[in-house]
């Protein structure tokens, strides 16, 4: 058995974002990703797949094409987790295998790969150039009911041959595109924004389509957010299962908030509030300034948004001053400590 074992790191995200298409913030935007479902940035689903298939084809010397392909995502994979798969020293006619870390198993790649005894086909190719970079949709049930849509395939080159450079070598390039503009397809155009890829079906059949994807959502579960497409390129068709993951909860203002506080309700308390720049410790913060405390709060990586939080008090008239801290590297008290008529006299924790 072979083992290969990998760290995927912010700076592969946004490589791959770059030769996918798929910017999507879940994967590159610690910041946002905070108010998402996984509460921090998610390694590309398709990431892992081609990095598996790469791994799977570096002893072998042929060609190969893809017969059929499925990638079940059970649960994702973070910037900074060690991801191992392990696989015989060259891929038979069917191969199975678990990708791995922390002795779970994130997902389960099952591939058919068939020799030829051709290079990939040239003179039918995707563009060569980079996929456009785009805002991912955020569409509604009834902007998904039926959705149908087109991409254009893309593979830029040397994007490709630095991320995959067993899969340049060996496989049809149209349909290392079409994953590709998988990522692309679930990640910016549909669900878009709030999507969680869960499942790829595909095989070599082949569609009367110059260098594109075609889609079609095939069905949607309001009850669950559950997703169906079908998909279809020139050599690789199928159908994808997507989730449309809840949207980001909008905090209550200022003024919503006044009206369930006594004026000086609060006025005798100096209070820190861990964690105030969203969320919890967002309302918390705000209750706390409308019933006259002094509040210091901190933030982590939400820098933005403790100044959104910090005008919004201010305006109302209340009070709160905002400072830098990361529990997990600091001392809880010592930062404050050095602070100069700093004595707070209630701490509310929400990191």
């Amino acid at each position: 058995m072979i083992a290969h074992k990998r760290v995927f790191g912010p700076d592969d995200q946004q490589q791959f974002a770059v030769l996918s298409g798929d910017n999507n913030p879940l994967h590159l935007d610690p910041v946002r990703a905070r108010r998402f479902l996984f509460g921090k940035t998610v390694v590309h689903g398709v990431h892992l797949l081609m990095w598996t298939l790469d791994s799977l084809l570096a002893t072998c010397k042929h060609n190969y094409r893809i017969r059929t392909l499925k990638a079940l995502f059970r649960k994702p994979v973070f910037p900074g987790d060690e991801v191992t798969i392990e696989h015989t020293s060259c891929p038979g006619k069917s191969i199975q295998v678990d990708i791995t870390s922390s002795g779970e198993v994130k997902a389960k790649v099952e591939v058919e790969l068939s020799q030829t005894h051709v290079v990939p086909n040239q003179k039918r190719s995707p563009h060569l150039n980079a996929p456009p970079l785009c805002e991912p949709l955020i569409l509604t049930e009834a902007d998904l009911s039926g959705r149908k849509g087109s991409l254009v395939l893309h593979l830029p080159q040397a994007e490709y041959q630095r991320l995959f450079p067993n899969l340049a070598r060996s496989i049809e390039p149209l349909q290392a595109s079409a994953l590709l503009s998988i990522s692309r397809l679930v990640g910016v155009k549909c669900p878009g924004l709030n999507s969680i890829l869960h499942e790829i079906d595909v095989s070599d059949k082949a569609q009367r389509t110059k260098s594109r994807l075609n889609y079609r959502v095939a069905g949607f579960d309001e009850r669950t957010q559950r997703l169906s497409m079908n998909v279809g390129s020139p050599l690789l068709s199928g159908g994808l299962i997507t989730f449309v993951r809840p949207s980001p909860a909008r905090q209550a203002g200022c003024s919503e908030l006044d009206e369930l506080v006594k004026n000086n309700e609060f006025s005798d308390q100096n209070a820190l509030v861990i964690g105030a720049s969203r969320g919890l410790g967002e309302v918390t913060a705000k209750l706390l300034a409308m019933g006259g405390a002094a509040v210091t709060g901190t933030f982590n990586l939400g820098e933005q948004d403790a100044k959104r939080v910090t005008e919004e008090i201010n305006l109302a008239d209340g009070q709160i001053r905002f400072f830098h801290l990361d529990v997990t590297t600091s001392d809880l008290v010592e930062p404050f400590a050095k602070r100069s008529g700093f004595d707070p006299t209630h701490l509310y924790y929400f990191c």
